[in-house]
């Protein structure tokens, strides 16, 4: 069999700020997690979402690749068996890493594409309340013919056992050297590699010097789709090859090399295909779960593998004197103090994962663009805009700011919006509150110091009974919230702090 392509065209995550659309996915089927499987609901639901708070696709036609690649190629969710019924289950990975106030697309990208495999479990098709399943016949010849083969090809692996290949043949940095689109397919397609999830270096060395040699070669046509590893924020794909992001300080440079060593020295492997010679034994092995369990980071790799694949102590340092390596490390200047107030718009507010530079300039931006990303966040964003502009306001944002806005002839105000979970109520809170105080005086020459302050939360935050009295009254915080239906809401005791708001 001949390998040409190791990526999903399906997911389309060229633009940089595609992480935004995966974490607006993962905040979806975070609703239905543990729930029957219903695509027809699902549907649903993923139409009515407002295009003025999510990046998720418009045209119904194109669910059909969310449903069925993210959980495919990703392993966003997978469908179980429970009682005897389909159910959707979000992985342990997307909860930690996506379903969070900040959300690290970078940690969850690296842990899911280093499980990522063929053969795997892809081309299945569950039927909603029951336990009828059927894949695909193009699917299943393909998984047959791995199986058949013995291949188990890890691609992220892979990629990084040729970078560590080509940095023994050169004598140079894993930093400064490049694996080419040629030499990437001519491994995957040599039995001396494509068996293993990890294969031996010594095995790769031997194929990339026969491939030098002119001794074996890339099969005639492929598919060089890799533009989802720039959302690992760990690998650059480019138009010679695949090369290790820069690092932008000693911290990071380390932090890359123990994730390029953990990746690289991992021998892991799902065997629960191999023994099957039939659709119906591939399903055997699908319907037990044990590939679904197998593909969620958090749930099958070491703790201390995870801590080391989704660290980003380096690019959250603040700058300093890079002491290793100084070829490999970018430059930067210092961020501002300020940022320019503009019409809201949702592609700019929320970040990018394949920005380093951006990352390092203004490390307090990349958080609160992290922030920006949870949907539950621009959903309360939305409302609030729309708000604001049925009483003439022309709301605006910038890298620091939710929304600023002045009533006509009649009060200015600052928003802050936090979205809140059973547990992070208090910890949001202070986080909002720090915020207000640290923007109105940051803005003061723009704004004025008189504008007021408002915390802006998804519902009433009456599980600490103290927190409306000590906002309200003692630091002059307003809080409101909406019903769903639109309607503002407020405690009594801060009516005074919005009174242009509400009149």
């Amino acid at each position: 069999m001949t390998i040409r392509d190791l990526f999903s065209h399906k997911i389309h995550s060229s633009d940089d700020a595609w992480a935004n659309k995966l974490v607006d996915l993962a905040f979806v089927f975070a609703e239905f997690d543990r729930k029957p499987y219903d695509r027809e609901l699902l549907e649903e639901r993923l139409s009515k979402i407002s295009p003025r708070a999510s990046t998720v696709a418009r045209d119904p036609s194109k669910f059909r690749d969310e449903i069925s690649a993210y959980p495919a190629y990703l392993g966003l969710y997978r469908i179980e068996l429970i009682n005897g019924i389909w159910h959707f289950v979000l992985s342990e990975t997307a909860k930690r890493f996506l379903i969070t106030d900040e959300p690290n697309v970078p940690g969850f990208m690296l842990l899911q594409l280093l499980l990522f495999q063929y053969p795997n479990g892809m081309g299945v098709a569950y039927y909603a309340n029951s336990n009828k399943i059927r894949i695909q016949s193009n699917t299943r010849d393909r998984t047959l013919e791995f199986i058949n083969n013995s291949i188990h090809l890890s691609p992220l692996r892979l990629i990084c056992k040729a970078l560590e290949a080509n940095s023994l043949i050169s004598s140079n940095s894993v930093f400064n050297v490049i694996v080419s689109y040629d030499e990437i397919f001519t491994l995957a397609n040599d039995p001396r590699i494509n068996v293993y999830s990890n294969p031996p270096i010594e095995n790769v060395l031997e194929v990339l010097n026969d491939f030098r040699n002119g001794d074996v070669f890339p099969p005639k046509a492929y598919e060089s789709r890799f533009h989802i590893l720039k959302h690992t924020d760990f690998l650059v794909p480019e138009k010679s090859g695949i090369r290790l992001r820069n690092p932008v300080n000693a911290v990071d440079y380390k932090e890359l090399l123990d994730k390029f060593n953990a990746i690289t020295h991992l021998d892991l492997s799902f065997t629960g295909f191999d023994l099957s010679t039939n659709s119906t034994e591939i399903l055997d092995s699908i319907i037990d779960g044990s590939w679904g369990r197998y593909f969620d980071g958090v749930r099958t790799l070491k703790a201390d593998i995870v801590e080391t694949l989704t660290s980003e102590k380096g690019i959250f340092e603040e700058f300093e004197t890079p002491s290793v390596e100084p070829e490999t490390i970018s430059t930067f200047t210092s961020s501002p103090l300020t940022y320019a107030f503009r019409k809201r718009n949702q592609a700019e507010e929320t970040y990018s994962t394949f920005s380093s530079t951006k990352i390092q300039v203004d490390p307090e931006v990349t958080r609160i663009k992290r922030q920006k990303s949870n949907l539950n966040h621009k959903m309360i964003l939305q409302q609030l805009e729309e708000y604001l502009e049925s009483l003439g306001c022309d709301p605006v944002e910038n890298d620091h700011i939710d929304l600023f806005a002045q009533i006509p002839g009649d009060g200015k105000y600052l928003f802050e919006v936090k979205s809140i979970s059973d547990d992070n109520l208090l910890s949001q809170t202070r986080k909002g509150v720090s915020q207000l105080y640290e923007y109105r005086y940051r803005y003061q020459d723009q704004i004025g110091y008189d504008v007021a302050l408002c915390l802006v939360l998804p519902k009433r935050p009456e599980e600490i009974d103290w927190l409306e009295d000590y906002l309200c009254k003692d630091r002059q915080i307003a809080i409101i919230w909406f019903s769903e239906e639109g309607k503002l809401n407020f405690p009594d005791q801060g009516r005074n702090l919005i009174t242009s708001l509400i009149n």
